[in-house]
This record gives C-alpha cells, structure tokens and sequence, in this order.
C-alpha cells in the first residue's frame, strides 16, 4: 500500500482507507477508432509500466517507465503516485515531500515518457495534490486538492481538472473527494465522490460533470457512496455501512443512465477490516480488481461482474497489493511486499486473473501502474 500523504479522505478513517485514495487506478485506455476510408490504421498504442523506486534512507523517491515487461526502464524524475496516460506518452505524479521545502513549489508534474521537458501544475502552498485519473483521451487530469489549513479542511480541498492541451486548472468542486473516474466512452465525463466535512458521519454521494465542471448532477443520494469507477457498463463504487469501528465497504453497481443501483459484492468483513475498494475494470466490464482492506490489511481480489463472485489473490502463499488489470481482462497488475515498506522491499508483478504463477515484472519497486 502507498505511504505518502492521504489526499480523498474523511476523519478518522483507517489508514488503508487513507492510503487507498491514493492509488486510485487511472481511466482506462482510449478505444481505437476505425480507420477512415484509405486512411492508414493508427499505430498500437504501446503498453507501458510507471513505477516508483527508492529505499527507506531515499528523501526522495524516483518515478520510472518501463515496457510492459519490465524492460526499457527510464528514470523519469521525483515523484510518487505515478499514474500513466492511456496514450503511454504522459506519466502524472504528486510531488509533495520531493523538495527540500514540503510547502513550495508544483505540487503535480506530468512526465514525457518521450523525453520532452515536464510540466508542473498546482502549488503545494495551501493544498496537497494526488494525481487521481486521466480521460481516456489521456487529455483531462483529475486532481484532489486536500487542504493544508488548521481549520476548514474540506470546504477549502477541491477535485480539478488539468487540461493539459491548454494548461488550465478547473475546479470541479469544493469538498472532501474520495474517488475520480472518467467515462470510457470519450465523452471526457467525470465521475466521483464529495463530502463537505471530514467527519466519519458526513454525508457523501456520487455526481457527474463534464471536464470543466458545467453540468454537475448527483448520482446518488444515500449519502455513503464514495471511491467510483467508471466502466463500460456500470459505475462500481462503494456503499458504506457503519460501524462502531469503521465503516464496511461492499461494492455496488449504477448504471450511468439511472436505475436502481444493485449490489455486487457480499464478502464478510470482520471487526477492524473494512471491505473491497474497486481498482480497476477490464474494457468490457466483466472482471473488475479491488483492494480489500483493513488494520495492517491490503490484499488483491478479483471479482467477476456482475456475478460477485470475488476472490483474494495469493502469491507464494501470501497477499499482495492490487495494482491493475489489463484491457482484456486475463492479467492482473500486483506489487508485492510493498505494503507498509520501502520500495526497495517491493516488486512488480502479474498474475492471471482466473490464478496461477506470478510473474516478476520489476524488483525493488512500487506503485505500479499501467496503461494495458
């Protein structure tokens, strides 16, 4: 699980809710589009690895790309939660904690995997930003600003919206935001979560707006939906229910067009546990990857849609950190041993989706994220 600071979250949430909100996956790919007649087909877009490395001693850990397989391994720059674009040519990374001066300076840098000079947005003065995901035209950046006053936390924390073609910075809204996902369909809409308080009983629903912020409605209005993830045919997202210690997370299903919301998951949540986050969706929906976790918990699961039926995810014998799923579905991102540790305790990996061996992609790193 990520270690850096928690940006979508509530008051006294467990820390791997805290955690989770950082290693929200990114929007899925783009969809290619039939060629025009006599045109020539575009080329396949090439499927890539961001990562981080660094060691406990490390003051400042480094972003990294890579081939799908791990190899072409490129040191990009300081960074942490790195998330790729669709397109494989941008890399987006909160920089909080990799200056010598945590309140100055950029608080996001977008990374050339092709080597053109990084763009940095935000200021770190008043706010922490986590990258959260990108449009699957890899044009539109989602941003939770989380507050860095004493006072007023969550009216002054936002979601934004970086529009990388023309540099401007939208605010979606004000609030505390616990999950962002973009529509797989190109139309750049924007999914996610929103409380006004960081209070544990504050009420927080979906709504959806366009890019820029026109257009906001409210998706949900149970007041415990939060983490979404936009898919080809559903929106999973979390309901919570409460507890005296700590909400459980089970993950439900919306469509996007209205109709009643149904529940997809039903797995036991044990006191101190807290349930599955979704992660990521493969392009047609069907196999979805989540977090379940808890006290000193973080273990993959895949879950069939829109079965439930959910399964944890075992390597060697022991749990490993949900990272990803590739489009078609078969393969699963993981970071091993990265939960609580350095990155050079960690490893990337995949797994098939439906078991069997894991392959090492990358060893002494975290963080994994891919556009597969």
């Amino acid at each position: 699980m990520r270690a850096n600071v928690p940006i979508a979250m509530r008051a006294i949430l467990p820390m791997w809710v805290l955690a989770l909100s950082l290693m929200t996956a990114a929007a899925a790919p783009a969809v290619a589009l039939s060629p025009a007649p006599g045109s020539q087909p575009a080329p396949p877009v090439p499927v890539r690895i961001a990562y981080i490395t660094g060691t406990a001693h490390t003051l400042v850990p480094s972003v990294w790309i890579a081939s799908a397989d791990g190899q072409e391994r490129k040191k990009l720059g300081p960074g942490v939660d790195p998330i790729l674009s669709p397109n494989g040519q941008s890399v987006a990374s909160q920089q909080y904690g990799t200056g010598p001066n945590s309140e100055t300076g950029p608080a996001i840098t977008i990374y050339s995997t092709a080597g053109a000079p990084a763009a940095n947005y935000l200021s770190l003065a008043g706010a922490i930003a986590t990258p959260l995901a990108w449009s699957p035209d890899s044009r539109y950046l989602a941003v939770a600003l989380q507050s860095t006053a004493l006072t007023d936390i969550a009216p002054r924390s936002s979601l934004v919206v970086i529009d990388t073609a023309t540099g401007i910075a939208h605010t979606i809204t004000n609030g505390s935001v616990s999950g962002a996902s973009f529509a797989p369909d190109g139309s750049d809409r924007i999914v996610f979560s929103r409380a006004l308080s960081l209070s544990i009983t504050a009420n927080v629903n979906l709504y959806v707006s366009g890019p820029e912020g026109g257009g906001i409605t409210r998706l949900t209005n149970d007041g415990r939906s939060l983490e979404p993830l936009w898919g080809s045919r559903y929106i999973a997202y979390d309901r919570e229910r409460p507890r005296h210690d700590g909400p459980e997370y089970q993950i439900w299903l919306r469509s996007p067009t209205g109709g009643a919301a149904k529940k997809l998951t039903n797995v036991p949540v044990p006191q101190l546990l807290s349930g599955l986050v979704p992660i990521a969706f493969s392009a047609d929906g069907s196999r979805l990857v989540a977090e379940y976790g808890g006290e000193d918990t973080s273990e993959a699961w895949t879950v069939r849609v829109p079965s439930g039926r959910a399964h944890r995810i075992l390597v060697h014998g022991r749990t490993v950190t949900a990272a990803g799923i590739s489009r078609d579905g078969f393969w699963v991102l993981l970071d091993e041993n990265t939960f609580e540790n350095p990155p050079s305790s960690g490893r990337i990996s995949e797994i098939p989706f439906t078991g069997g061996p894991a392959t090492t992609l990358i060893a002494h790193a975290a963080q994994a994220n891919w556009n597969g």
